[in-house]
């Protein structure tokens, strides 16, 4: 795949600095000020990012108009803004190793126990939509093995990072390099070990090998990589939509519905089986993005991007 046009690089580049930006902030923060004073301190800090940040600022006046169908008031592009950085924010004393502070509702975990028991990984995938971090509660509340792809070239620190949280933490980072396939075998060692694999799948990465494809999500035109369920099907791994939806302060909802059983797909029906793969887990995407708007955390052209990747010109 050619590297996406028009900014594509740009999210990526910003989002590896931004997140490693915002927990070291966020620790300080955290560290001085608690919770509260944390939550205090990130309006100034949503303001500025509004107000000094046009892509920020336009990305969420794009979707909030798309999801809702009407044009969004300034105290709505900011209530998004700020509900991210409090994802941060739960992000970081997640990992400080204060799970314990969080309520996790779920349905669905019952599928991914019963995979387990029979000794058979998964795929995990899930979209920038809430918190992909709160994966980590769950596979503990479940004693389950799971491993993130994760698009950062520091993912031995983050497991490191992991490793200090104690012998309870379940889960542990497989560093994606869109330009390689080294990332498909490490993904095949984890589902023949039964473990399971979490994916974002809602971005299309400039310069790699993913297969972009082109669907509707919200009522518009949208891309998304193939690869994740293509591999899926190649692999013969059971193939979950999964999300973690915050609903109220450190409070969170997790869904896992499947989307593919698994098992052997001859090889001339593997394109097409993937495909309604994606198009199912982006139906069950959109039900989730829409029903909850202020958790949807692409700050960026997603509807352009997307597109110019797949050589089309952006609605």
């Amino acid at each position: 795949m050619n590297a996406a046009r028009g900014g594509g690089g740009e999210w990526a580049r910003k989002d590896e600095r931004g997140n490693r930006g915002w927990l070291r902030f966020a620790i300080w923060l955290y560290r001085n000020f608690g919770r509260t004073g944390l939550a205090l301190v990130l309006v100034p800090i949503s303001l500025y990012f509004i107000v000094r940040d046009p892509v920020t600022r336009r990305s969420s006046r794009e979707w909030l108009a798309t999801a809702t169908g009407r044009k969004p008031s300034y105290a709505t592009v900011f209530r998004h803004v700020y509900t991210f950085a409090c994802s941060v924010m739960d992000r970081m004393i997640l990992w400080a190793g204060g799970g314990a502070m969080f309520k996790i509702d779920h349905t669905g975990g019952e599928a991914l126990l019963e995979l387990a028991r029979q000794g058979r990984g998964a795929l995990l995938v899930g979209a920038h939509l809430g918190s992909f971090d709160m994966l980590r509660l769950i596979a503990g509340q479940y004693g389950l093995r799971v491993n993130v792809l994760m698009f950062t070239n520091h993912a031995e620190r983050v497991n490191a990072l992991f490793d200090s949280l104690g012998e309870g933490n379940r889960v542990r980072v497989i560093a994606a390099d869109p330009a390689s396939v080294q990332s498909a075998f490490a993904i095949k060692a984890c589902l023949d070990r039964g473990e399971f694999v979490g994916i974002l799948a809602d971005r299309v990465h400039p310069g790699g090998r993913e297969r972009p494809a082109a669907t509707l999500f919200a009522g518009r035109r949208a891309a998304f990589p193939l690869t994740p369920f293509l591999l899926g099907v190649v692999l013969g791994a059971p193939v979950f939509i999964s999300l973690c939806i915050g609903t109220g302060p450190l409070r969170y909802f997790a869904v896992t519905e499947p989307l593919f059983d698994g098992g052997p797909v001859p090889r001339t029906e593997r394109d097409k089986v993937a495909r309604e793969t994606l198009e199912a887990w982006v139906r069950r995407l959109e039900h989730y993005a829409l029903a909850s708007p202020l958790q949807w955390f692409n700050f960026y052209d997603f509807y352009g991007d997307g597109l110019r990747a797949l050589g089309e010109k952006p609605e």
